[in-house]
């Protein structure tokens, strides 16, 4: 679940772009996409629990030499994305305070590095706080959408057909380009195969939590872009490079002024650090794996 949050942040104004309101429905169809590859990558990690997701699995079944290049590509993705994560924080930090962004973004690498020499259970624990604060946060933010839209209390935000009008602005091909375009959201469902081996009874807890997590992000996704679609409209919505910002802004009218954005950096910092902390982990254990896998043979 860690790495949703900062795509929600970003990624819905850039596919209403190709497709314009159906973008809640191709985030629906991703989510029904992905979920072959879940359950191929849940069967093969809890018949195969061991450190380095799908190294180990290429590894096993293609021999060393196409363990070795998926598993460096993996290396070098996850490397990357941490790093995007960890950036992230220091960006939206300086939000709120005049701090440097490069030398916030090592000084986080450093500490979630600590916080995994320590154990996976120590950075799982900071992991837990991290998620329950974002999911938290996003779920005010698709209560109070839906009541501003539903309600008939603010008349400038309430449900608009206009909005909605045309749904498929690409025709088909849009919403499978768009469909296609949002897949990535949610590839972080399998990234638990990492760490597969340090899983308590993985046959239960791995399927669970990758069924779990699907259901939970596919819900955010699907609910929330649907409140950027109703408060901002298509055309701004298209134009938009932060909707969530853009729609927090309008959205917790009832609260001091600004609130709704405040809210949302806080949002961007909690997935940001999550992401950067979950990246962290499971990048550490594909040279882990290497390592074994070489000393065994």
């Amino acid at each position: 679940m860690a790495k949703f949050a900062p795509l929600y942040v970003l990624l819905p104004g850039l596919a209403a772009q190709h497709t314009g309101p159906s973008v809640i429905l191709a985030y629906f169809i991703a989510g029904l996409l992905i979920m072959p590859a879940m359950f191929s990558v849940a069967e093969i990690s809890t018949a195969l629990p061991r450190s380095g997701g799908a190294y180990f699995f290429l590894d096993r079944s293609l021999g060393p030499m196409m363990g070795t290049i998926g598993g460096i590509g993996t290396y070098i993705a996850l490397l990357l994305k941490t790093a995007f994560a960890l950036v992230g924080i220091g960006a939206y930090g300086s939000i709120f305070w005049d701090i440097p962004i490069k030398e916030t973004a090592v000084t986080f690498a450093v500490i979630f590095a600590i916080l995994n020499i320590f154990g996976a259970r120590k950075s799982s624990g900071i992991q837990k706080i991290l998620v329950i604060g974002l999911v938290v946060v996003l779920g005010a933010f698709i209560a109070d959408g839906f009541w501003n839209i539903f309600s008939g209390t603010h008349s400038s935000i309430g449900f608009k057909k206009g909005n909605y009008d045309p749904f498929f602005t690409g025709g088909l091909s849009g919403l499978l380009f768009t469909t296609g375009f949002v897949f990535v959201s949610y590839l972080g469902l399998t990234q638990i195969t990492s760490v597969a081996e340090e899983i308590k009874n993985p046959e239960r807890n791995i399927p669970l939590g990758m069924a779990l997590s699907l259901l939970v992000t596919g819900l955010i996704y699907v609910l929330g872009v649907f409140v950027m679609v109703s408060v901002i409209g298509n055309e701004a919505l298209s134009a938009d490079l932060s909707p969530a910002a853009t729609a927090m802004q309008q959205l917790f009218n009832w609260l001091p002024p600004k609130t709704g954005l405040y809210i949302i950096v806080i949002a961007a910092l909690f997935a940001f650090a999550s992401t950067g902390n979950a990246g962290m982990l499971a990048t550490s254990r594909y040279p882990l794996a290497m390592v074994h896998i070489t000393e065994q043979t």
